[in-house]
């Protein structure tokens, strides 16, 4: 597995609503220091319209450097001194991931940002700059404070009004600060429906609404590295909220594919969820691998290197753990894990492959749903909809694997 394939599996959290990914450490080749001239003086001191891109590039790249040894070094200390203080909620959010990181696997590998390119100016003095660390890119915003470029978002009160607007399918919400954006973000949740409509068969006819927010300061509290999430609230109604590419939530992207790709994947795997919730079997009443599983199985999972890595190793995850423990580390629970997250995002879509390829299609993996719904059993709902037992079903599932990816 490659550096970049490591870091994006362990970055592709909050994946949306439920699907944090977590990879096994691994420090990837450094970037080296980014080349060009180092700010003076008197470029710090003039204001953004009046400096160069090289310039500003100079001045970013010290306040990633600075960063980048906040994360090597555990230095909330280092971390204030890159951030915007004046922005209280991006300064919490910048805070809480390092917070994260300290605590998870990755802590200790190398960080080493580089800023490549200006990719925009923007009002009140914020440019958008591309970053580079591990192969992937991130597109952030950045300000002068006190003449030092430091990571930063514009205030609710700069973003603009949100403002409504409808299609024939969805009822979209979004601000004048990502309107750069906002037609192709709509463009590509109307793709998203088309796929999945032409995956399960239907979708429901009342349009749902979609948030899209440019900056982690406004709508609910979002974790780090989420493109976009369900927001299922039967009582508020359910939602489908997209972070806007270039802010510090929607976090990274592969450039050989580009955030458009990126985001569409993470689109059809929302919208399975709120398909499924509303067009076929409530969330609630269903097995985690059950939701999970189909919505991967739907956006064409990427994680087939994790599943045929896993099967190689004899390291799979049981369907149902059968220890006894409080906490079950298996695919029923999938939600709940403690490791091996991403994995078993995989292996739930290859348990929706495998049922509908052995069992009838998606009809059968329906009729599996349905069957769990009322029994709130696996073992009884494999023997009333396949004549199988859970241990059957299991072995299948198992062979099918060691087939396909042994």
């Amino acid at each position: 597995m490659s550096a970049r394939t490591t870091f994006a599996l362990a970055l592709a959290g909050a994946l949306l609503a439920a699907c944090t990914a977590i990879a096994p450490p691994v420090e990837p080749t450094a970037i080296p220091p980014a080349l060009g001239p180092q700010p003076t003086v008197e470029a710090a001191a003039r204001p953004a319209l009046q400096q160069s891109d090289d310039e500003i590039k100079a001045g970013i790249q010290q306040s990633l450097d600075l960063l980048a040894r906040a994360y090597n070094q555990n230095s909330p200390a280092l971390l204030e001194q890159a951030v915007d203080q004046t922005n209280l909620p991006f300064r919490r959010l910048i805070a809480t991931r390092l917070e994260t990181f300290q605590q998870s696997i990755l802590a200790g590998g190398r960080y080493d940002y580089v800023v490549s390119k200006i990719v925009a100016r923007r009002d009140y003095g914020f440019v958008v700059a591309r970053v580079e660390l591990w192969g992937v890119v991130f597109d952030w915003t950045f300000r002068q404070v006190d003449g030092r470029w430091v990571m930063s978002e514009p205030t609710e009160q700069q973003i603009g009004q949100q403002h409504k607007s409808e299609t024939d399918h969805f009822v979209f919400y979004a601000y004048p600060w990502s309107d750069n954006v906002n037609l192709k973000i709509m463009e590509l949740m109307e793709q998203a429906r088309g796929r999945v409509l032409e995956r399960l068969g239907r979708v429901p006819d009342q349009k749902p609404a979609v948030y899209i927010r440019p900056i982690f300061g406004v709508g609910g509290i979002a974790s780090s590295n989420t493109l976009a999430y369900y927001d299922r609230d039967d009582r508020a109604g359910d939602r489908i909220v997209i972070y806007a590419p270039e802010s510090y939530v929607f976090s990274y992207y592969d450039p050989a594919v580009g955030w458009e790709q990126t985001l569409l994947a993470t689109l059809v795997h929302e919208y399975t969820h709120l398909v499924n919730h509303r067009s076929f079997t409530p969330l609630g009443r269903m097995s985690d691998w059950m939701v999970e599983g189909l919505a991967e199985y739907v956006s064409d999972s990427a994680r087939a290197d994790e599943v045929a890595q896993a099967v190689r190793s004899g390291a799979i995850i049981p369907i149902m753990d059968t220890s006894g423990r409080v906490y079950k580390q298996d695919l029923q629970h999938l939600t709940g894990l403690e490791k091996d997250v991403s994995l078993a995002y995989g292996l739930a879509a290859s348990l929706v492959a495998y049922t509908a390829e052995r069992h009838g299609g998606l009809e059968g993996f329906w009729k599996l749903v349905r069957a769990y719904d009322k029994a709130q059993n696996l073992d009884t709902a494999l023997r009333q909809t396949f004549d199988v037992s859970y241990e059957q079903f299991d072995q299948g599932w198992r062979e099918w694997l060691s087939k396909k990816y042994g």
